[in-house]
């Protein structure tokens, strides 16, 4: 009895000896495990095992990747105010923000290969080009983009110790991280490209009365701006607080959250006009679809997470919070921005479907298409979440960039020394 209770706890002390990064790294190998499996079985038998339909298209995978590419924004956002505008305090959370971008632009393509249908084709908008399609334009601005935030992230990896041995490596990453400044450039404006492409892609659908508008690419390049900058300043401030390290000083993260919210309340300005000018008079199937999201079935998400928690509270906390000097605003906040973005893209994508293409005459069969996504899709959606929380938890831990340093305690706060303790005065 004796020797099974030395094994227990000769167990139990190698399992507290474990950090607990890596007990959340082997937690996060679970639904990544399962995205892998959902992936591979679409892969294998196509989009039949999923519920997108002729009826309702886009689904479940197209939200991912309008979310992951709206919350990528703060890359092009915060380099471009650091290299252009001068801006050098913002440059360590400018670091984090393409890093999140380049794990944003990687979701987003695991999304769009899973969404094509013909993974073995993704190659085609490259070599057959389409100079009149706005999705051609849209995937040649993402794959350039790509490709400049792993050049900008390029210079950060090869400082690991792993390349050490390769000199000449190290050397090239020092190299690009000299043209820094011409790569938020040439970020900047592939990133406003793509970024209002996206919405325009929307707008241009003739045949969705609720999507046919000139508003959208103003829509999402705003949101996602200011939804980009709140994510990457919550994501940082997460960091802070599981290093215990200083990566980003506060005065900046309250700073940059500040002018999000600004951002954000300009966003909800454009909305609010957009929403009340389209449902004046009346305008057969938009109409409609804007009752449904108002007062019908997406009603609840719409006022509570897009408008009300995402929107107004959101933008409040986040400039009140450089006010009260309060990190918990500043978190909250920005927290709420993201689920507002997320809420808006999701509005945006299945609202459409609500409403038949016509009735007379009547094209489809049935007019309407109800969408849940199926387990392949949630398991796949997971899977990639999963993936990419797992890089980035990897990269803040091992990357020097993000090696930050020891928060600094308020002399207030430090025990008075001996010489400094008064002394009673004699009788």
């Amino acid at each position: 009895m004796t020797a099974k209770n030395n094994r227990l706890q000769s167990i139990g002390a190698k399992a507290r000896a474990v950090p607990l990064f890596w007990w959340w790294v082997a937690f996060l190998l679970i639904p990544i495990t399962f995205g892998l499996a959902s992936g591979l079985w679409v892969f294998y038998k196509g989009l039949g095992v999923t519920n997108l339909t002729d009826g309702a298209p886009w689904g479940l995978w197209i939200v991912l990747d309008l979310s992951c590419i709206g919350l990528a924004a703060g890359a092009f956002s915060l380099s471009a105010m650091t290299y252009l505008l001068g801006r050098k305090e913002y440059q360590p959370l400018a670091r984090i923000a393409v890093f999140i971008g380049l794990l944003g632009y990687s979701g987003a393509l695991m999304c769009l290969i899973l969404d094509i249908g013909r993974p073995d084709r993704f190659w085609h908008g490259w070599v057959y080009w389409n100079i009149h399609s706005m999705l051609w334009e849209v995937t040649m601005c993402i794959t350039l983009y790509f490709s400049v935030l792993a050049l900008e992230v390029f210079p950060m990896v090869v400082e690991l110790p792993l390349f050490n041995r390769f000199k000449r490596l190290q050397h090239f990453g020092h190299s690009v991280h000299h043209f820094a400044p011409v790569l938020a450039v040439i970020g900047m404006c592939l990133s406003l490209l793509h970024q209002s492409s996206l919405g325009g892609t929307y707008g241009v659908v003739v045949g969705r009365a609720s999507l046919f508008r000139a508003t959208m690419p103003l829509l999402f390049i705003v949101s996602a701006v200011a939804g980009g900058m709140a994510f990457s300043v919550h994501m940082t401030l997460i960091v802070q607080w599981l290093k215990k390290r200083t990566l980003v000083p506060l005065s900046v993260l309250f700073e940059v959250g500040q002018m999000a919210g600004a951002i954000l309340l300009v966003y909800l300005y454009m909305r609010f006009w957009d929403t009340t000018v389209g449902n004046y008079g009346y305008s057969p199937g938009r109409t409609e679809a804007f009752t449904s999201l108002m007062s019908g079935s997406f009603a609840i998400s719409f006022w509570s997470w897009e408008i009300i928690l995402g929107g107004l509270l959101a933008a409040y906390l986040l400039i009140r919070a450089r006010q009260a000097q309060s990190v918990a605003m500043l978190l909250i906040g920005s927290g709420l921005t993201m689920g507002g973005l997320v809420a808006n893209r999701l509005h945006t994508t299945l609202l459409a479907f609500t409403e038949p293409l016509t009735e007379s005459p009547a094209v489809t069969s049935p007019l309407v298409s109800h969408y849940f996504p199926a387990w392949t899709e949630i398991g796949t959606g997971i899977g990639i979440v999963a993936g990419l929380t797992l890089i980035f938890s990897l990269g803040m831990r091992f990357l020097p960039a993000y090696k930050g340093e020891p928060v600094e305690i308020p002399e207030e706060a430090v025990a008075p020394t001996a010489s400094a303790v008064p002394v009673p005065a004699g009788d």
